[in-house]
This record gives C-alpha cells, sequence and structure tokens, in this order.
C-alpha cells in the first residue's frame, strides 16, 4: 500500500510540475517556435506558431528555391506533441519574397497562387492559417494583382481567402492584425473587412496581435474587444507580450491585461510571442530567465490558469442546448435543452453576468429577455458542465 501510494503521488507530482499550463482548461496557451525547439516547450505551452519559418520571404527568399526545413521541424512537432498548429502567415507585406515585385502583375497572381498551394499541400493537417497578416499596416505589394480593392473594397484579400479555402479545406482561416483594440478606427476598418469577408463565408476566426498595449487603457481595450466579438467569430490573440523590464511592472500589467482575454468565451485562444529571455522579438518581455528561472509573471501565469489543480468545469456537446430562434425576437428567448440542465445564464459579449434562471422546467423554457438589441451568451449547467452558445436580441 505504501509503496502504491508513493507511486500516486509520484505521478501526481510529475503531472503537476510538467503538465502544460493550460492542459485541460478548454482553450489553448501557446507560443512561437523560431529556429529550434527549446527542450522546455512542450512543459509549457499546447499549442504552436512557427514565428518566422511560414512567412513567404523566409521560405522563397530566391524564386523556386523552397526552404522549408524550420517550418517542417515546427509542423512535424506539432504532430508529434499533439498540439494545434497555426501556420503564420501566407500573405504579408512586410516579408514577401524581394523577386515579386520585379514581375507583372499575371505572373504576381501565379506565383502567390502557387505559393499558397505549395504550403496547404505540405501542411494539409494544419489547424489554424493567419491568412493575410496585418491587412492594415502591411499591405503587400502585389495587392493589385489579387483584385486591388474592386468592389468590395478588399478583393485582393477576399481572394487570399477564397484560394486559401481551396487549397487548405480543412484549415480554420484567420484575419490577423495589430493594433486594432487600441484604436476605435482601427476596429471599425478591420471588422468591414471582417463582414465582406463573413458575407461570403470565408473567415472562421479573428486573430488581434497583443503587442504594444503596456500603456493602452484597459477600458479601450475591452470596448474594441466586444466590438470584434459582436461579430460573431472566435477570438484568438495572436501575439502576447508585455514588454517591460521591471519584474513587478511587468506581473502587474500580466494581472491587468491577461483576464481579459483567458476569462471571455469568445476567445478561443492565446499565444505569447516568445518567453525566453534574448530568444525574444522584444526584449524585455520574456518570461524565463537565461538561467531557466521564472520572471514574477510566469509564476502567477501558471497559477492563475491553475497548473494541475484546478479542475474546471466540462463543456458539454453543443446538442445540450439548442436555440430554437436565432435572432430573438420580441425579447423572447425559445430553449430547448438536455434534461439534466438545471441553470441558465445570460452574458454580455465581455462575459457579464446579466441574468440567471435556476431549476428550469425539464427540457424547454421560454425566457423573458429584457435587454438591448445585440448579441448575447447563453450558458446552460448540469451537474456535469456546460454549454454556451451566442444569440442575437433582433
Amino acid at each position: 500500500m505504501r509503496n502504491s501510494l508513493l507511486v500516486l503521488y509520484a505521478t501526481l507530482f510529475f503531472n503537476s510540475v510538467f503538465s502544460q499550463i493550460a492542459s485541460g482548461k478548454g482553450k489553448w496557451l501557446g507560443n512561437v517556435i523560431n529556429s529550434t525547439t527549446p527542450a522546455n516547450f512542450i512543459t509549457y505551452w499546447n499549442q504552436v506558431t512557427p514565428e518566422n519559418a511560414g512567412k513567404w520571404g523566409s521560405v522563397e527568399n530566391s524564386q523556386d528555391v523552397m526552404q522549408w526545413g524550420t517550418l517542417d521541424m515546427v509542423y512535424d512537432q506539432s504532430r508529434t506533441k499533439g498540439i494545434p498548429f497555426k501556420f503564420h502567415t501566407l500573405i504579408w507585406g512586410q516579408q514577401e519574397p524581394a523577386f515579386i515585385k520585379n514581375l507583372s502583375s499575371s505572373l504576381q497572381l501565379k506565383e502567390v497562387e502557387s505559393w499558397i498551394m505549395q504550403a496547404c499541400s505540405r501542411y494539409p493537417e494544419a489547424e489554424y492559417i493567419d491568412v493575410v497578416n496585418e491587412p492594415l499596416h502591411a499591405p503587400p505589394s502585389y495587392a493589385a494583382a489579387l483584385g486591388g480593392q474592386g468592389i468590395t473594397g478588399w478583393d485582393w484579400i477576399v481572394w487570399a481567402f477564397e484560394t486559401a479555402r481551396k487549397y487548405c479545406p480543412k484549415a480554420k482561416l484567420i484575419l490577423n492584425d495589430y493594433n486594432i483594440l487600441s484604436n476605435d478606427e482601427n476596429t471599425s476598418k478591420f471588422i468591414e473587412i471582417i463582414e465582406v469577408l463573413k458575407s461570403k463565408k470565408l473567415i472562421d476566426g479573428i486573430g488581434e496581435q497583443g503587442h504594444f498595449f503596456e500603456t493602452t487603457p484597459l477600458q479601450t481595450i475591452q470596448d474594441n474587444l466586444g466590438r470584434l466579438i459582436s461579430t460573431g467569430l472566435p477570438i484568438y490573440i495572436s501575439e502576447f507580450d508585455v514588454n517591460i523590464a521591471n519584474d513587478q511592472d511587468q506581473l502587474e500589467k500580466y494581472k491587468q491585461l491577461f483576464p481579459i482575454w483567458w476569462e471571455h468565451p469568445a476567445v478561443k485562444g492565446v499565444t505569447l510571442w516568445g518567453y525566453q529571455q534574448n530568444q525574444i522579438w522584444r526584449t524585455n518581455a520574456y518570461l524565463l530567465r537565461s538561467d531557466g528561472s521564472e520572471r514574477p509573471a510566469m509564476t502567477w501565469l501558471k497559477g492563475y490558469i491553475g497548473l494541475s489543480t484546478s479542475i474546471r468545469p466540462l463543456q458539454l456537446p453543443d446538442q445540450y442546448l439548442k436555440i430554437v430562434t436565432n435572432p430573438v425576437t420580441n425579447h423572447r428567448l425559445r430553449l430547448e435543452y438536455d434534461e439534466h440542465i438545471k441553470k441558465l445564464e445570460i452574458l454580455s459579449v465581455m462575459g457579464s453576468l446579466l441574468q440567471t434562471y435556476r431549476n428550469v422546467s425539464t427540457n424547454a423554457s421560454t425566457m423573458d429577455i429584457d435587454l438591448p438589441h445585440g448579441l448575447y451568451f447563453v450558458k446552460a449547467y448540469s451537474a456535469q458542465g456546460f454549454v454556451l452558445k451566442k444569440f442575437i436580441l433582433d
């Protein structure tokens, strides 16, 4: 018996120390790999993005000379470890091959399509793809060849997503940019593109880079996040970091910012943009020192998410809850649900609790929703877990 208890204790200790930070939490906490995989990567992170290896200029710096090696390594690691892989990125003006500018428009179009086709063929199981990166800040030099502004104002982006959908049918397609949540005008422009893509059923998620929030008012971030969430698409915080040299100041900023993403049900994953000292894009954003010790923000992050010690409710299958009519009219929300559902909640797009209904009747309810028109969530609980769905109050 004593030996059995020791084995059990050792197993629990091993799992608590070496499990990924967000293991079993219902959303992922990922990071980037650059040229080599850190030995401790899988200890912390359960999603991976290639930091530079997936950019077209990195793969095809010289025309028709493809350098896939590092990207292959990152993709293979994701398959071996069983964690989601996000391809970053198909279209981005900042790191495009130099040769593309010297080609005619027709040849540019062929080269871009060839690049997308090859990337999708080589990584057919990629779960996510940043199809266009930074359209508001770094459009490609060849945008005109892809359709330019065209009828929609964003035809070149439409072409990119149509082509990605054609060659990467399994992947969730994402539009990614920075300085969105910190800028109302950028948020409006970004949503304009998103709505164009939504109307054509081409976009599956929104990527918001998490750089440069150190001095942004929290209310601005929350307001613009709410605007993105109102599109009804999943949100991915794609490149989060806090570039502060002082340990305590970095910790405090993490405590302010990270829960905004992590606690909202519409945010499905967060990817940090590096974590090791001297191996990170923004010098002071690291979480592990060069000697392997943790900065306070890393220690807090592990405790906050709950490293193998906090068991969160299980997310139940969709069939546990059905919204009978959506959009909802006359402020009456009709629901059908599994007989084990015992409580219903109405949440705002920011996750705030607005209304609660306990001891609900078996299988069906009609709820009077005394709220302004807009997007909301309904959350249904059983003893085993919960299911969350969004609805529009028309």
